[in-house]
């Protein structure tokens, strides 16, 4: 890639010379032609809103147990790297939300032949990327129960007269656990596999995509159908599918990159190219109001899962704005980002003075638990008389 390839993000933070030959002013029958185009593109624009309002929705319905590890205090930037580094995992995984549908199940009460039933139904009913958890714990359980079986065999074997050196035991359940268990993981170690060579099939394409829309400038070709083609690579791209996450950043600002080009240097018309701009910019203040909204809401943990979804929308679904935006509405949009994290932190931080003062107090109960008993009172009245001492 040449000096004058370098990346810059989604929204502008790093400018780019370049000494490629910009295209003729179009002609005016070619600008109506694109004029065309950009009309009936934007006048999809309320398929983003939906798809910004379905997102939301479906954070917004969820169950708000999740228990979150608090993260030290971090630069504006590194935030915004930690949600980017979250959605590159979810979009390399799309079995992500699917986990979540598993059963989640009291394994410890059940017995051998119910783990392994169990086992059976989730290879049979569910998509083995999504119920490795759950097989994992069982396994732990079964392993655990025939373990202290085999203790028990052992010994009536060695009570019998057995020698100990020649001690074998397994049983049916035993062997059919192990057959659901050797299918489960051959089953899984092929979808890995498989879906290795998917993301790397993705990423080239979505690589060549990325040269198709840098080769647009210097196509010479009628206006309209340079601007079709190029609304037609983002719906390619759009479609391509996930790909490794340690390549999702960087291929997603390369194509950022080259589609400001694009706008940039193609030289369309001013109005079209600012209608474009426009829509950009109207969808990314929606996103931007939401985020400062969140910041206000008491449900941390909602707030920064949400988050998270404006951040793929912006980054995923919208193209850039005018060169003279870009700057100003990153910084306010990071500022509100900024805000619900401190604001996840100073909950976290008043969880963690609480978590103190209940070890405290349980420290102070555990001390008089200790005097009490070490008095040596041997009569009921007397233990009462302790027990109403120690409020129990």
């Amino acid at each position: 890639m040449s000096e004058n390839d370098n990346l810059q993000d989604a929204d502008g933070k790093k400018e780019v010379e370049s000494t490629e030959t910009t295209p003729t002013q179009p002609t005016e029958i070619e600008t109506n032609a694109v004029e065309t185009e950009v009309n009936n593109d934007l006048e999809k624009g309320s398929e983003i809103e939906t798809v910004e309002t379905d997102a939301i929705n479906i954070v917004k319905s969820e169950e708000d147990d999740v228990e979150d590890t608090p993260a030290t205090e971090a630069p504006k930037d590194e935030l915004v790297d930690e949600i980017e580094a979250s959605n590159a995992e979810d979009a390399e995984d799309e079995s992500n939300a699917e986990r979540h549908e598993v059963e989640e199940k009291d394994y410890h009460a059940m017995t051998m032949d119910e783990l392994t039933a169990e086992i059976g139904r989730l290879l049979k009913n569910h998509k083995i990327q999504t119920i490795s958890k759950h097989v994992n714990e069982i396994k732990g359980e079964f392993n655990a129960k025939f373990t202290e079986l085999l203790d028990e065999k052992k010994e009536e074997f060695i009570e019998d007269g057995g020698n100990e050196i020649d001690f074998y035991y397994t049983n049916d359940t035993k062997k059919q656990f192990n057959s659901h268990y050797k299918e489960y993981k051959q089953t899984i170690n092929v979808y890995y596999k498989e879906r290795e060579q998917n993301l790397k099939q993705n990423l080239d394409n979505r690589l060549e995509i990325i040269e198709d829309i840098k080769g647009l400038l210097s196509v010479e070709e009628n206006m309209g159908t340079t601007y079709k083609t190029f609304k037609e690579l983002q719906e390619k791209w759009r479609n391509a599918g996930p790909i490794p996450r340690d390549k999702y950043n960087n291929a997603w600002n390369t194509y950022h990159h080259h589609v400001e080009r694009f706008y940039d240097f193609l030289h369309l018309n001013n109005d079209l190219r600012d209608m474009d701009f426009k829509h950009n910019y109207d969808q990314k203040l929606k996103i931007i109001e939401r985020a400062e909204e969140l910041a206000e809401d008491e449900n941390t943990n909602r707030s920064f899962r949400e988050l998270q979804v404006l951040h793929k929308l912006w980054k995923e679904e919208l193209g850039p704005v005018g060169k003279e935006h870009r700057e100003t509405i990153w910084e306010r949009f990071s500022n509100a980002t900024k805000a619900i994290h401190d604001k996840r932190q100073s909950y976290y931080a008043d969880m963690d003075k609480a978590h103190e003062k209940n070890l405290e107090r349980k420290e102070e109960i555990i001390a008089q638990i200790v005097a009490v008993a070490e008095d040596k009172g041997n009569s009921h009245s007397a233990w009462q008389k302790k027990l109403k001492t120690l409020k129990l």
